[in-house]
């Protein structure tokens, strides 16, 4: 990690601040170039689709850029996917970092451009925001790939629950892995019967059930009092080994995850 584009695929946002951006990694000895899609707004989105697109197009195209940081969340990289020139970012692979929205991105650059990448915090509301340590501590885990688990038997796979069962109507060559898999899946501020619903939805996904060797669940903050029955109903049901890691997810302790690292 030596020269980072920032780049927005999904939500737009008015807390750009590039001055403040700029100080942070370059206190690092780190270069970093702020793309245009950052300061765009198309309705809910950071500029309309061929804007965010362009950008990362263009960010995997660029030499001199070794690692695409994603700015923030939200939505829009659904609309994204079937644009996507997934040949060129092949053959221009970089270091991807996002979560959340950016689960999308995370699931399609594995299978159609076999790309690792990290289900990590992104620039606006996480990284800039890190102390001297907790960055460094950050940058190490992406650059050596460092993640802990019990688990094996599977490449990890997953990231937002959501955003994994929004890709079910999509043909299963554009998402499902090779792989067997250790499915990681976290959300925020859903509701136990929706929770409910998306786990009974992968459970019905024959495609991908049987792929899943092991899951871990993340933090799934302002859900209700039913979500322990939830989960154990979820893994009954897969019968296989689980464990909880509360550190993955959209609260300040979330770690690095490699999409696609072999357990």
């Amino acid at each position: 990690m030596k020269n980072i584009a920032i780049i927005a695929p999904s939500g737009n946002s008015d807390e750009v601040d590039e001055k403040k951006i700029k100080e942070f990694f370059n206190s690092f000895n780190l270069n970093v170039q702020i793309y245009p899609s950052c300061y765009k707004k198309f309705r809910y989105m950071a500029g309309d689709d061929n804007q965010r697109l362009n950008d990362i197009h263009n960010a995997f195209l660029n030499k001199d850029i070794d690692t695409i940081l994603c700015l923030r969340g939200g939505y829009g990289a659904i609309r994204l996917l079937d644009k996507i020139d997934y040949e060129l970012i092949n053959e221009n692979k970089k270091t991807f970092i996002g979560f959340s929205d950016i689960t999308l991105l995370l699931i399609s650059f594995y299978k159609k451009a076999n790309l690792m990448s990290y289900h990590a915090k992104m620039a606006l509301n996480g990284v800039i925001k890190m102390h001297k340590d907790e960055f460094l501590n950050y940058k190490n885990s992406i650059e050596n790939n460092l993640f802990n688990s019990s688990l094996k038997g599977g490449i990890l796979w997953g990231g937002n629950l959501a955003s994994v069962v929004s890709l079910f109507g999509s043909n299963t060559n554009d998402y499902i892995p090779d792989e067997d898999i250790i499915l990681f899946l976290e959300d925020i501020n859903e509701p136990d019967y929706k929770i409910d619903r998306m786990l009974n939805q992968i459970l019905r996904n024959s495609f991908l059930k049987e792929k899943i060797k092991g899951v871990i669940f993340g933090d799934f903050s302002g859900t209700g009092k039913y979500l322990e029955d939830i989960k154990k109903e979820f893994i009954d049901v897969l019968g296989v080994p689980f464990e909880n890691n509360l550190n993955i997810g959209h609260n300040e302790n979330n770690i690095v995850v490699p999409f696609g690292l072999k357990l």
